[in-house]
This record gives C-alpha cells, sequence and structure tokens, in this order.
C-alpha cells in the first residue's frame, strides 16, 4: 500500500520538477522596475532594496541603475 501511495505522490509532483514557475513570466509582474536608483533610509532598507534591485537585474534582465 506504501508503494502505492509512493507511486501516486512521485506523478502527482512530478509536474513541478519543470524549472519553470506556475505562471511564465509571472515572477517578474510582481516587482517591476523603478528606472532610477532607490535609495533607503536605514541600512536594513538598502540591504533589501539592494537584494530586489539585485534579483530583477538577474532574473528579469532589468537595467542596472547608474551612480
Amino acid at each position: 500500500m506504501k508503494i502505492i501511495v509512493a507511486g501516486l505522490l512521485a506523478l502527482t509532483l512530478a509536474g513541478c520538477a519543470n524549472g519553470f514557475g506556475s505562471v511564465a513570466g509571472g515572477e517578474c509582474r510582481v516587482f517591476h522596475d523603478p528606472g532610477f536608483a532607490v535609495q533607503g533610509k536605514r541600512l536594513k532598507d538598502k540591504q533589501w532594496i539592494g537584494r530586489t534591485q539585485e534579483t530583477g537585474i538577474q532574473s528579469c534582465g532589468w537595467k542596472r541603475p547608474t551612480k
């Protein structure tokens, strides 16, 4: 019985292993490129902004802001 359940579970989850999100390009629609360098007040704000922008640059093809 455990083998049957494991087999059904494997077949059900096999569709999740394709490497694509549930909506093609949907992750890039969640955030948009502001088009300018965003600044934060606190160090924690600046770190979050930096991570978010770097993710957008690498994943969604945003242009890197100029200094």
